[in-house]
């Protein structure tokens, strides 16, 4: 294996020494800080290009569709920052091979970096400061005052690439208390706005029947439930389950859901839950077998699961049985929104947003006209058959918005791709194995 280091020197690698490997390895440390540095200094440069005006939106991170995972909903960056267009990110995420949120979040940093942390920003600069570790100081500062930024700023600089977050988080809390002291009510109002449940179903390829429940509230409630999760634990252990704290502690969780459901049904309240699953299994399917002998399914959004859980699952629930979907069929409607039958088809045929590196589930999506949806008039009413499965496809809302207002365009192809266009007139493959850049 060859490598070539920051001086154009080619280098057998099977070669080097150990000596040698330690030297090569710094080296290729400065070349990774040298291309952070690049990417920061291109966005930096490209929310100079893009300002929001009088006649534009502000890029806002509730452009999104949901809370961003900074926690506020406000100009992607903080005080003292100018404000960029609206639908900015798009363009400069697709050239990077990044999803939207990920484009945001780089020009957010390189906006408070340069002008609310400029020392931070100076030491990125001259490589004396990892990108990595000034883009994370930018995060944590985001909702400070400018004036507290930059007592940050001037606190960390000499420091920030050696010391840990520790460190990095106690001068934070200091310039809070030092600057924004009149801000701890709002902050606290800001923070409850913040608050909600997140249910995240594994991650791709490693999903196999568990999922993540994320909860973000008032510290007493979650103190309460938690405690009532370590008894409910306790309990279980006390009536033979053998497993360890941290399973029982799991499995406590949906005890405790259903004894409230009983309770509220008891009541007069609301009914003990259904699991809602959309899975996918024709009858030979109810055959098909792994090399152990494990029959499974299909479940959309999650992944393959074994028919046991399934049936764990479904058992006491009501079950709704669908038929088929017959994905050759072709039939058009005149009116704006398709029937269940084709929502349900596009949604399964496209099981994401198209947009370039979007991977919104298409159940969270709208469906857009591909071809924009000419209602006519009572006169004369708009063209027949616009509404069919070829001139549908789903969009997040963020993304149905941008191709809205005609800043990007798209089709869709014979083979089912989707190829886009940017407003610099860069093209993108959109297939079911990923995006594509065209050029």
């Amino acid at each position: 294996m060859i490598e070539t280091d920051r001086n154009g020197t080619a280098h057998e690698v099977d070669d080097l020494d150990g000596n040698a490997l330690l030297v090569q390895a710094q080296d290729a440390v400065v070349a990774q800080r040298i291309a952070e540095r690049r990417v920061l200094n291109y966005a930096a440069r490209w929310c100079v290009l893009h300002p929001a005006k009088a006649d534009t939106e502000a890029a806002r991170w509730s452009e999104l569709g949901e809370r961003d995972v900074l926690g506020y909903d406000e100009t992607i960056g903080g005080d003292g920052t100018p404000l960029v267009a609206a639908f900015t990110a798009e363009p400069l995420a697709a050239a990077l091979g990044v999803s939207t949120r990920t484009g945001l979040e780089l020009m957010a940093d390189a906006l408070n970096l340069l002008h609310r942390l400029p020392l931070a920003w100076g030491g990125v600069q001259t490589l004396d400061i990892a990108p990595w570790r000034a883009r994370r100081l930018a995060k944590l500062t985001a909702s400070l005052s400018l004036q507290a930024a930059r007592y940050v700023d001037e606190q960390l600089v000499t420091r920030i690439d050696s010391c840990g977050p520790v460190t990095i988080d106690r001068v934070v809390t200091e310039a809070k208390a030092r600057y924004d002291t009149d801000q701890v009510a709002d902050a606290e109002d800001q923070a409850t706005k913040s608050w909600g449940v997140r249910l995240t179903h594994g991650r791709p390829g490693t999903w196999a029947g568990t999922s993540w429940l994320e909860i973000t509230g008032d510290t007493t409630h979650l103190t309460r439930m938690y405690d009532l999760i370590g008894s409910t634990a306790e309990h279980l252990k006390a009536r033979g389950d053998t497993d360890d704290l941290e399973t029982r502690k799991a499995r406590a969780v949906g005890v405790i859901a259903d004894q409230a459901a009983d309770r509220a049904a008891g009541q007069g309240g609301v009914q003990r839950g259904n699991t809602k699953l959309y899975l996918h299994i024709h009858a030979d399917d109810l055959d098909h077998q792994t090399r152990d002998g494990v029959k499974v399914g299909s479940v959309e959004k999650l992944g393959p699961a074994t028919l046991t859980k399934i049936h764990d699952w479904l058992t006491g629930s009501n079950v709704t049985i669908l038929p088929v979907l017959d994905f050759a069929r072709t039939d058009v409607v005149d009116q704006h929104d398709p029937p269940r039958w084709m929502d349900d088809q596009v949604r399964l045929r496209d099981p994401h947003c198209v947009f370039p590196w979007c991977e919104r589930h298409s159940r969270s999506c709208d469906l857009d006209h591909i071809n924009r949806y000419d209602p006519g008039t009572a006169d004369d009413p708009g063209p027949p058959g616009q509404t069919r499965p070829e001139n549908l496809a789903p969009l997040c809302r963020r993304h149905h918005r941008c191709k809205t207002r005609g800043r990007w365009r798209y089709l869709r192809n014979p083979d089912g791709t989707y190829t886009w266009t940017s407003p610099h007139g860069r093209t993108y493959q959109v297939t079911p194995t990923g995006t594509h850049p065209w050029g």
